[in-house]
């Protein structure tokens, strides 16, 4: 059998598809090269002077697989390397779907002990959603500057020792989901604008130094599951309006200096799961008929009158109380 003009024919259309795909590789390599992405310039000088100031070494970001030398967005910086890992820290990630194929720092942690006051040049960096500098040493004040931020949704500060009043700028990050400054010593009270902050679910401000009335603007706060702001010099009454707070989870009051008694509108919290409130000067227990999903209460130091309710067996995921 002539097999011999059909074999030729197959080695010519190989041949082809290999020229073919051969130019294919070359104009995508090409194509590559071109739109190579590269970091903001601005940002990147940002980021080199504040490592700069607070006295990081390039060996320390060399070993997170991210480059401090050359391009900031790249390696571990925009791979899939979990930002929320501990390994990976100090880290940043990037956004590089912007036009021109330019980059824009969007996540940032450092939580290695630095010293000293943060860098002015910080509150430039509008692309960022996330910021953790969270257990060092920094010292000063917040600038008014952090207001620029509009992007933030998960600003965490604590385990700091800032100081001087919370700027009110703080109110315009309002896509800010979690906002974390226990654990410093600012003083005054909270700015009424943290009030325009409706999408917060997480509210960290425990011994944090502020003090002072909640602000009414807190009403506005619908989407909390989460406050703790025990060991502050909190004064007045606490408000009915938390009772509205009806998506609340865990709620620490402890060490403050509020008067009056629980507000019966605390019974229409529902999913509370944790409640810690102490120093009050009178109540009862009848605000938890209805808080059937608590597994810890803890009312001590409290002047709470009148007996345990009856029904208290009913309270099954009750741990601590």
């Amino acid at each position: 059998m002539e097999v011999g003009p059909a074999s030729g024919g197959g080695r010519r259309i190989k041949l082809r598809i290999f020229e073919v795909a051969s130019w294919l590789w070359f104009i995508i390599t090409a194509t590559v090269a071109q739109t190579q992405n590269t970091t903001d310039p601005a940002e990147a000088r940002v980021i080199h002077d504040m490592f700069r100031q607070w006295g990081i070494e390039e060996s320390k970001v060399a070993n997170m697989r991210w480059n401090l030398s050359g391009e900031l967005c790249s390696g571990a910086a925009v791979d899939s390397t979990r930002y929320d890992s501990q390994a990976y820290n100090p880290g940043i990630k990037c956004d590089c779907s912007f036009p021109n194929s330019t980059c824009h720092i969007t996540r940032l942690v450092y939580s290695l002990n630095v010293e000293g006051p943060i860098p002015e040049g910080l509150w430039t960096l509008v692309y960022l959603t996330n910021l953790d500098l969270a257990q060092n040493y920094l010292t000063g004040t917040l600038s008014p500057s952090i207001g620029n931020l509009t992007r933030m949704q998960w600003l965490t500060m604590g385990i700091n020792a800032l100081s001087g009043e919370l700027p009110p700028e703080l109110g315009q990050l309002s896509d800010l989901r979690l906002l974390g400054i226990g654990t410093n010593s600012f003083n005054g009270s909270l700015p009424s604008e943290l009030g325009n902050l409706r999408r917060l679910e997480q509210l960290y401000i425990d011994s944090s130094g502020v003090g002072g009335e909640i602000p009414s603007t807190f009403a506005n706060l619908q989407n909390l599951v989460t406050v703790w702001a025990s060991d502050n010099e909190f004064t007045g009454r606490i408000p009915d309006f938390i009772g509205n707070w009806t998506q609340l989870e865990s709620l620490r009051f402890e060490g403050n200096s509020f008067e009056g008694s629980i507000p019966p509108s605390f019974s229409r919290l529902t999913s509370l799961q944790e409640l810690r409130i102490s120093g009050l000067s009178n109540g009862s227990l009848n605000f938890i008929r209805d808080l059937k999903s608590l597994n810890a209460l803890v009312l001590r130091n409290n002047r709470i009158t009148g007996p345990i309710p009856a029904d208290i067996g009913e309270y099954q995921n009750l741990e601590r109380l």
